[in-house]
């Protein structure tokens, strides 16, 4: 494919990278399907790895447009520490900002995390304690099935070696079987899998999250 850049991540290319994030958040679908405010749940999607670990996130460039990015943490123990003290405080002081605390749909959401509590707080087996690394990738509609989000991935995985990482995981959700795809063609494999509560258009919906691990 021709005249596609895959590069490391500059400041320049931080609100392409969020916007992108922003449209393809939901199974690759715009991230207002499932959440009432853009700003504040990109802020907590995006701003650990554009503003704590940027050497990790690198984008594709075709013809001076940014097509896609794929963003990595290294270190899951300090993820974890930057979401809970200093990330999600500010979304959620952003949210209620923005007046996302007077919309049913946000308490819908924050019941749904509360039924997901255990996946997120005892079934994890490799949880964000831990010292292993993670990745989340993000590709615009118009480039998708360009070979692009493999060619991110085998950057970010070389950039890992040079880190002497062992293993990146990915999460993905079950109803995203062209992830899912992406992934296996990848050489991922689902090391676990956890039942979990979305709420969805007034109602909560049962899914199976996967763990996609792959060794660096």
């Amino acid at each position: 494919m021709s005249n596609v850049i895959i590069r490391s991540f500059a400041p320049a290319d931080r609100q392409s990278v969020r916007d992108i994030c922003a449209d393809t958040a939901d199974k690759g679908e715009p991230v207002e399907d499932f959440f009432p405010d853009r700003e504040s749940i990109t802020d907590l999607l995006c701003a650990y790895y554009t503003d704590y670990e940027p050497q990790s996130v690198f984008v594709a460039e075709k013809d001076g447009v940014i097509a896609g990015y794929v963003m990595g943490c290294f270190d899951n123990r300090r993820y974890g520490l930057a979401m809970t003290w200093i990330l999600i405080p500010k979304a959620l002081w952003k949210a209620f900002c923005n007046g996302v605390f007077f919309k049913r749909q946000f308490w819908g959401i924050m019941a749904g995390m509360v039924r997901n509590w255990p996946r997120l707080f005892a079934w994890r087996k490799q949880s964000f304690h831990s010292h292993e690394g993670h990745l989340h990738i993000g590709i615009t509609k118009a480039f998708r099935n360009q070979q692009i989000g493999a060619k991110l991935v085998n950057a970010l995985f070389d950039h890992a070696k040079t880190r002497h990482i062992d293993a990146l995981a990915a999460s993905v959700h079950d109803g995203n079987p062209s992830a899912m795809k992406f992934f296996e063609r990848a050489g991922f494999q689902i090391t676990e899998c956890y039942p979990m509560i979305m709420y969805n258009k007034g109602d909560y919906v049962p899914y199976q999250s996967l763990l996609y691990v792959k060794k660096v």
